[in-house]
């Protein structure tokens, strides 16, 4: 129990959650989908989306069996580009989910 009966900020009780769970802080996977056309370039941005973290693992939205091959290949690139970012050893593996965009 805590001696100052304060309010704690949201974030800081999110990452706490978060860290708890084996994730990545907050800032380390909102930087990986903000800039992951950026680390994939436009290109395979545009068939390929990075939409969760979940422990160290990346999960990635594609949306054709093509794209799942592509990702295949690239991983170790792209390993190497999210630790420049982010950090080193924070996410060590990507999972790849084939699934069309969905249309409004």
């Amino acid at each position: 129990m805590r001696d100052d009966p304060g309010p704690v900020p949201i974030r800081l009780s999110l990452e706490r959650l978060m860290a708890g769970l084996g994730s990545p802080e907050i800032e380390a996977t909102a930087t990986i989908i903000e800039r992951w056309p950026e680390i994939v370039g436009p290109e395979l941005a545009r068939g390929m989306v990075a939409v969760a973290v979940r422990g160290s693992e990346l999960l990635v939205r594609v949306e054709d069996p093509a794209w799942a091959s592509q990702l295949a290949w690239l991983e170790a690139r792209l390993l190497e580009r999210i630790a420049a970012l982010v950090g080193p050893g924070r996410i060590t593996a990507v999972r790849v989910r084939v699934a069309p965009r969905s249309t409004p």
